[in-house]
């Protein structure tokens, strides 16, 4: 029995001894894994996986002297910043962005050092498309969510999510205001015959909070909501310079208005094809250049670029521009020698790919995203489309030729006569689904 007990004993001094040089190793290993920066050594970038993914994708980044610092390293996925969760020295381990862009660019900041991946990572949207309020009945009816009926037109977002939408049916015209936070559609304005006012493509200015709204019914004037007024309707009267009127403007039909982030003046379009910019506070009326006669219902200015003012054409456009966008740079000495069309045929289709080729049929309201894509509702397509700041023409949502109503995702949401659209603070995307009778949400990841 003593024999046994000495050779248990034995036994458990060796397996200390045994499971203290594995621990020394195992710290050893840990040591080598967990590497300080070497100053005087590049830092250099190997591979990185997967190469594909959706948003907070889980990425692993591998390369050597990165350090274990996080706060001294920045990954991005071309311009979006990821989040770094932790180095080891020789490895990142970071999340996928949203919405970095289809094909990315993958880098690394350290210091003063700027390294990319020589491969690319693709990134995968997803969309789904969520019904806010409506159900299909045109009579405009107020009250929550779930109880409110319109048969909305155009749409503007500001910087609290609100939305303000324009109606356009036989017996109403007017704006309300609709807040997904506070459950409500609230009528700002409804009058009962287009005499009273007809308004149109609406925008929003998100450094005042202003929203401005064309009126077609009278040359001059346009409605404003300004937020420090309890978004009261106000009534305003644009004069022109010099008390002069531009030469040609017969019609008083104005479709499209944009706030200039650039300036701060709102710029409006006339169907004879003035473009007109307006002072927001003396309201001195500018023409600054003349398109073609036709309809445009919509205009936007880029927030990456804000000197550069977007415009979609409808059908019958003189000048080769039915169905087509087109842009101007508001800031040149000669903004009219800047105007020219950006996309393909205007014999009006549905082609994706390079903008130069693309092909539109009855675009309506534009609007841009804080990244600058530019998001299209595409009335006669029955989806909403988008130009990517690299100029490539994409369906977000829909399917052309299909007309329907369906809430879902990608491959199966339907829209009829999409006429409006907003984006959020957030990126996510505002239809006035007007042949649906109902404001939809598109969320993009």
């Amino acid at each position: 029995m003593k024999k046994i007990f000495m050779n248990y004993g034995w036994c458990i001094i060796m397996l200390c001894i045994v499971g203290f040089a594995s621990c020394e190793k195992k710290d050893e290993g840990a040591k080598e894994k967990w590497k300080e920066r070497d100053p005087s050594k590049p830092h250099v970038l190997t591979t990185f996986s997967p190469d594909s993914g959706r948003i907070a994708e889980k990425m692993f980044l591998d390369g050597e002297n990165f350090g274990t610092h996080t706060e001294d390293i920045r990954v991005y996925f071309n311009k979006k910043r990821a989040a770094l969760v932790t180095s080891t020295g020789n490895r990142l381990y970071v999340l996928c962005p949203k919405m970095p862009g289809d094909t990315c660019d993958v880098s690394v900041v350290i210091g003063n050092d700027s390294l990319v991946y020589p491969k690319k990572f693709r990134y995968y949207r997803s969309v789904s498309v969520s019904t806010v309020t409506g159900n299909g009945e045109e009579a405009f009816k107020a009250g929550t969510l779930a109880e409110a009926t319109l048969e909305p037109m155009y749409i503007a977002v500001d910087s609290e999510d609100n939305l303000f939408v324009t109606l356009r049916e036989d017996s109403y015209y007017g704006i309300v205001k609709i807040s997904e936070s506070d459950n409500s559609v609230i009528p700002l304005v409804i009058n009962s015959a287009s005499a009273s006012g007809t308004p149109n493509a609406l925008a929003v200015d998100l450094v005042t909070g202003i929203v401005t709204i064309p009126i077609e019914t009278w040359k001059e004037t346009f409605w404003t909501l300004d937020p420090r007024e309890a978004w009261n309707p106000r009534t305003k009267q644009l004069k022109w310079t010099n008390g002069q009127e531009p030469a040609g403007l017969t019609n008083t039909w104005k479709h499209c208005l944009a706030a200039c982030p650039y300036d701060g003046y709102v710029y409006t379009r006339f169907y004879n094809g003035h473009i007109v910019k307006i002072h927001p506070q003396t309201l001195e009326a500018t023409l600054i250049y003349q398109t073609p006669q036709g309809n445009s219902y919509g205009m936007a200015f880029n927030p990456q670029k804000p000197s550069l003012l977007y415009f979609s054409f409808n059908s019958g456009v003189a000048g080769n521009l039915s169905h087509s966008v087109a842009m101007m740079d508001i800031a040149a000495d000669n903004p009219g020698s800047t105007f020219r069309k950006l996309s393909g045929s205007t014999a009006g289709g549905h082609r994706d790919g390079e903008l130069a080729n693309a092909m539109f049929y009855y675009p309506r309201q534009i609007y841009f995203d804080p990244d600058g894509y530019l998001y299209i509702a595409d009335d006669g397509n029955d989806c909403i489309r988008r130009i990517t700041p690299d100029n490539i023409v994409e369906t977000v949502v829909g399917i052309p030729d299909r007309r329907g109503f369906k809430d879902g995702g990608k491959d199966e949401a339907l829209f009829a006569q999409p006429r409006g659209v907003g984006v959020g603070k957030d990126g996510t995307v505002y239809v006035a689904d007007y042949g649906n009778r109902r404001i939809r949400k598109l969320t993009i990841e």
